[in-house]
């Protein structure tokens, strides 16, 4: 295999932990898949500074308005690298919802990741419900 592509399947394996932590109702495992000093904007347009604060506040709404939510493998993703330890990820997925529910909704996410000490973690996370224009 070739670096790129270790690389990519090790995101891919760090996205799938975001998932699991989500569907476990974890938090600070969600949290643990980014940096120490992670910026993190919510689908409502909510700025999260740093891991601490990211556990907290997942926590809160996994035990809330998401609980018992699930994550659908995206629907798309691509992943390039624009240095050797910095990754660039972009996901469309199914908007969170219970099991056995499909959403028509749709968010597109872009995650940035950097590899330290042969480490890979997100450092920063955007998330935008898709929508369409009203009509004129």
């Amino acid at each position: 295999m070739t670096d790129t592509t270790t690389a990519e399947t090790e995101l891919v394996t760090l996205l799938r932990a975001q998932a699991d932590a989500w569907a476990a109702g974890d938090g600070k495992a969600f949290a643990a898949t980014f940096t120490p000093d992670a910026d993190f904007v919510s689908v409502i347009g909510e700025f999260i500074r740093g891991r601490e604060e990211l556990a907290q506040v997942i926590q809160e709404g996994l035990d809330g308005f998401m609980k018992g939510t699930r994550w659908s493998e995206p629907l798309t993703r691509t992943i390039r690298f624009p240095t050797p330890d910095t990754a660039v990820m972009v996901t469309i997925t199914p908007r969170p919802a219970k099991p056995g529910v499909n959403s028509e909704e749709r968010s597109i996410q872009t995650r940035v990741a950097v590899r330290t000490n042969g480490t890979w973690l997100f450092t920063s996370f955007h998330n935008t419900h898709i929508q369409q224009f009203p009509p004129a």
